[in-house]
């Protein structure tokens, strides 16, 4: 009996002591964990011509100037650069992937009013032109038996026009044309203010990379796959139109596309979440969502061109000095000025003592 007993404890703890099966530990691609806001930035083209420059970065200015322009078809705007390095967030990318699902650059004049708000906009292709000139001439042979050219033609200019996608990383500036609503243009020497606003969904993933070949994002992809494929449909659009010639821009999302696929996001995290995965891993994702607000930037307007004629602040700080000073002037001459109608108590008048030795 005791021998009985003893077997099935050998046989327990043979059971017991099976090695267990690996449990594969998910590796995500390096990337920032945090974002900057301090880092997302509207800068002047100066600014981002030494940012690209390959002498070296030099710090941005502290009062920085920029100018209204008027378009041929009188809509006032101001130019600007969008730059995001080491903010943690490519913005431009993330637009096209569908985690930004929405975004404006607000511009606030020094009353706190609204003046301009547009969404980023980006030029998502770059065209590559191409002319050819072709010439069309009739060559017949004479009794000399040498070729002799007649009736030549005017050459033929032949164009081709081929789209090529841009990829932005975090180190481009991406530039800005805002449009200023009407009437609200600024005054010379008057500041702005302007800030970008971003919708941003990033779920948090501990996924098992198994579970998708080996593909990290896998799980990310497929939440976002519904908003990346329309945004990728219309990025087609966009190149066929801008081929042919059109100007086009990229259509952001609305309010309801925006609420559509954030339902549909969640719904596809609820029916992944708890999913066991070969390696006895599982999948754990939670939806979350962020209203990000970049840190503001003060610009002064230092011209204005309008109609071929261009104001700058400096001429006009130089007139009203000038005006300052022919008041002054003025003032101090009708001081000075006298007459014999003068009054008894004007100062040409008051007895003068002249002290004597």
């Amino acid at each position: 009996m005791n021998r009985l007993y003893f077997v099935s404890f050998l046989l327990l703890l043979s059971f017991g002591c099976q090695t267990p099966q690996q449990v594969i530990t998910p590796t995500f691609p390096t990337h920032t964990e945090q974002i900057n806001l301090n880092r997302i930035k509207m800068i002047t083209k100066s600014e981002a011509f030494h940012t690209d420059s390959k002498e070296g970065k030099k710090p941005l200015t502290l009062e920085p100037g920029v100018s209204v322009e008027y378009s041929e078809n009188k809509i006032p705007f101001i130019q600007l650069d969008l730059f995001f390095e080491d903010a943690g967030i490519s913005i431009i990318e993330e637009i096209i992937s569908g985690t930004i699902l929405d975004h404006h650059i607000i511009v606030l004049n020094q009353k706190g009013e609204i003046i301009a708000k547009q969404p980023v906009n980006f030029q998502a292709y770059e065209i590559l032109e191409t002319k050819t000139e072709v010439m069309r001439n009739k060559v017949i042979v004479g009794e000399s038996k040498k070729p002799v050219k007649v009736n030549s033609t005017v050459p033929e200019t032949k164009t081709s026009r081929e789209a090529i996608e841009r990829q932005y990383t975090d180190r481009d500036t991406v530039p800005q044309v805002l449009e200023i609503q009407e009437g609200k243009v600024p005054n010379l020497g008057e500041y702005i203010n302007i800030y970008l606003e971003l919708t941003y969904v990033n779920p948090q993933l501990e996924p098992n990379c198994e579970s998708y070949a080996g593909n990290c994002n896998g799980a990310k992809q497929k939440f976002f796959e519904d908003v990346t494929g329309r945004n990728r449909r219309e990025l087609d659009i966009l190149k066929n139109r801008y081929v042919e010639g059109e100007v086009a821009q990229f259509p952001n999302l609305t309010q309801t596309e925006q609420l559509e696929f954030k339902t549909n996001i969640k719904s596809k995290i609820e029916n992944t979440n708890g999913v066991f995965g070969p390696k006895h891993g599982f999948t754990k994702f939670m939806f979350r969502e962020w209203n990000l607000v970049s840190s503001p930037r003060y610009f002064r307007i230092v011209s204005i061109n309008k109609n071929g004629k261009q104001s700058l602040l400096e001429e006009r700080n130089d007139e009203k000095k000038l005006t300052d000073e022919s008041e002054e002037k003025s003032k101090s001459d009708d001081h000075d000025s006298h007459s014999i109608f003068d009054s008894p108590t004007h100062t040409k008048h008051k007895k003068r003592t002249i002290p004597t030795p």
